[in-house]
């Protein structure tokens, strides 16, 4: 069968066409990111048996989501492709003509020279005043879902970029308040919540810059607080200095005319007007009547063009200001270069989180749309930080009962999943919990983690697990795993320091099918228990990847549907629980419980990364050459931070995780008291 170029120059999702042959249009870092034998460092030393001498790779601290071997010969492509994941493409897109090329030269000046990458992102003026269309004034889950992504996309260029990366966020509050009678102050607020909530999440990556910071050019970005009143009173020369900026041969007309970018902001400008100043002075006449529907059309086209004069002012200043920097947009643009629109709502559009509010559906999944487009009757106002945040529809999975309900709350994780946390002074234990209604929350998060509850011993958390599901026993061990290093029982690496390879629970645990195949048999859940947790220097993280999340968003639908039709062959020498034979599986399978396609996969994991024993992994159908770049490339996209979440244990955490929904594995661990319990379930 032929394969889709998935791993080409172009940008992954935006390919359709099966060829034959992958070897000439593979872009030279994924060649070079290869883990396979043919990439083993010349520097490594290899007993005759193919083992590491001295510390094995895989044994290695990492600081990111990879292991460090993938990250050998990366370069200039690797960056580009990585922002590439975070961009909207809409229609009459020309990244592959020209923006690619403008955007790569961008970045090689960044790389050539080791430094951080800058990224500048203009964005977050305030809260809509339509009260049909937001919750408040200050930033809620809109704004911490956005900001939470920059980072992301900054801590996922440092994975492969020791230099690291910046988001310079330059809010355009003063550039448009004025036009929409947004007050100074509301704008000041506005702004302090968003520095707050960089703080409150440890996004490190986000910095600040003011609009009186492009006037002067040769002022140090500090990223300085100030107080409203001094904020306040220093707008008024500010603006007057703005106002005065002249754009060299700027021409509104001309420029609404044959710019992509400043149409559709113009037409989404006249969209949003019709909301924002419904209601206001603006569109009244002197006696206070309300004017006629053809002088409110005039009056708003009247407003979107002096936007869009403010806004040209305001990109000339960015541009003058950063003149290497990547440039982010939050409007749509066809991503020709200079500025590349930023996806803030993966699978919503271009909607912002300014104009909007963000609704939990009773699914686990997020919606984001006009306050007044949800119906009230379905929803609760969830609080944070002392103001309304976001909607979550009712649902009966979250009443775990009268004595429980008072004493948790429930925080939707990211990039996915649900913490439960209970007050340490309710004493609540595992044992007190509904576990139908854990089980279904499992199903729709992928994973519930749960803090703040007891401890059981064995024969508790085995016979409330048996309430969650039937208990997966294993012959060596039982009902319960001891994760915690034991190299004498012989599991490959799963008992050692060392990390493991990308994985699902079961994939060598075998059945025989309904044609008489020998076959997969994974459970369909992990329940963990944490006895004991390293401290943070110490490693041994389990990350946890979303894989319907990742062919939901991190590939295009033609090679989705190429890969469904294709199969992989995997194997691991036998060991004291499992391995020793050669399984033939789907990439593709569906979670009956979900309705979601997963991925199945297992990173192939070579005898010089490993002292002990290796897994190997072969996709079928296809030549030597692009099986190992397409299972790179599934590997690459396990790690992606956008699908892949990082978990420091707590001691006593209770962990639940959906064994088909996800795959999983666990970073590399100094020598310590690490271990958890871990029981499968059906």
């Amino acid at each position: 069968m032929a394969s889709p170029a998935l791993f080409s120059t172009q940008r992954c999702n935006a390919l359709t066409t099966p060829v034959t042959h992958l070897s000439s249009s593979f872009a030279p870092d994924l060649q070079s990111c290869s883990i396979h034998k043919s990439t083993i460092p010349q520097d490594s030393k290899l007993s005759a048996d193919g083992k590491p001498v001295g510390v094995a790779p895989a044994a290695i601290l990492q600081n990111g989501h990879r292991p460090q071997w993938i990250n050998i010969g990366c370069s200039v492509d690797r960056i580009l492709d990585i922002v590439t994941r975070f961009l909207y493409f809409g229609a009459e897109d020309q990244f592959e003509v020209t923006g690619r090329s403008y955007l790569r030269r961008v970045i090689s000046r960044f790389v050539d020279r080791q430094e951080k990458i800058e990224l500048v992102f203009p964005a977050f003026p305030f809260k809509s005043p339509s009260e049909k269309k937001v919750l408040g004034s200050l930033p809620d889950l809109g704004e911490e879902l956005v900001l939470r992504r920059l980072d992301m996309l900054a801590q996922a260029i440092e994975d492969y970029h020791p230099p690291g990366a910046v988001i310079r966020i330059v809010s355009d509050g003063i550039v448009y308040g004025e036009i929409l009678g947004r007050s100074d102050s509301l704008v000041y607020q506005y702004n302090a919540g968003l520095r707050s909530l960089i703080s409150n999440l440890s996004l490190e990556h986000i910095t600040f810059v003011r609009v009186a910071d492009l006037l002067d050019s040769s002022s140090i970005l500090l990223d300085d607080r100030m107080t409203e009143s001094e904020y306040v009173n220093s707008i008024p020369s500010v603006r007057k200095q703005f106002l005065g900026h002249v754009v060299p041969g700027y021409d509104l007309d001309t420029a609404i005319k044959n710019d992509y970018g400043t149409l559709m902001t113009y037409r989404g400008y006249l969209k949003f007007l019709v909301s924002d100043l419904d209601g206001t002075n603006m569109l009244k006449g002197p006696s206070g009547e309300h004017l006629s529907r053809k002088s409110q059309e005039r009056v708003r086209r009247t407003v979107a063009r002096m936007m869009l004069e403010n806004g040209a002012r305001f990109s000339d200043l960015v541009a003058k200001r950063f003149p290497d920097a990547v440039r982010l947009s939050c409007h749509a643009h066809n991503n020709s270069g200079p500025k590349f629109a930023f996806a803030m709502f993966p699978g919503s559009g271009s909607g912002s989180p300014w104009h909007n509010t963000v609704i939990e559906r009773g699914d686990g999944s997020l919606s984001l749309g006009h306050l007044s487009s949800f119906d009230p009757s379905t929803y609760e106002i969830v609080h944070r930080y002392g103001r309304p945040y976001y909607l979550r529809e009712h649902s009966s999975a979250r009443d775990l009962g009268v004595k429980i309900n008072p004493h948790i709350t429930f925080a939707r994780h990211f990039p996915f999943g649900l913490v439960i946390e209970a007050e340490p002074s309710a004493n609540i234990s595992f044992n007190d919990l509904p576990m139908d209604n854990i089980r279904t929350l499992a199903n729709q998060y992928s994973f519930v983690l749960l803090r703040g509850f007891s401890s059981v011993d064995r024969d508790d958390f085995t016979q409330k697990s048996e309430e969650f599901g039937e208990i997966v026993t294993w012959p060596k061990f039982g009902a319960i795993l001891e994760l915690k290093e034991n190299p004498d029982l012989d599991m490959n690496s799963s008992l050692t320091c060392e990390s493991m390879p990308m994985h699902y629970d079961g994939v060598f645990k075998t059945k025989t099918d309904e044609n008489g195949e020998l076959t997969h048999d994974p459970p369909n859940f992990q329940i963990f228990q944490c006895l004991h947790a390293p401290e943070n220097d110490e490693g041994g993280k389990t990350l946890l990847s979303n894989t319907a999340d990742l062919l939901q968003h991190g590939i295009s639908p033609a090679v989705r549907e190429w890969l469904s039709k294709m199969t992989y062959s995997v194997y691991t020498p036998q060991n004291k629980v499992f391995g020793g034979d050669i399984l033939k599986l789907p990439l593709v399978m569906r979670n009956e419980a979900t309705g979601h396609d997963v991925l199945r996969w297992h990173e192939h994991w070579p005898q010089h990364v490993t002292k002990y024993k290796p897994a190997e992994s072969l996709i079928n159908g296809v030549s030597e050459e692009d099986s190992v770049r397409i299972g790179d490339r599934l590997t690459d996209l396990l790690y992606d931070r956008r699908f892949c979440y990082a978990h420091s244990w707590c001691t006593g955490d209770y962990l639940i995780a959906d064994n088909i929904e996800m795959m999983h594995t666990r970073t590399a661990f100094k020598p310590c008291r690490r271990e958890l319990w871990r029981i499968h379930a059906d």
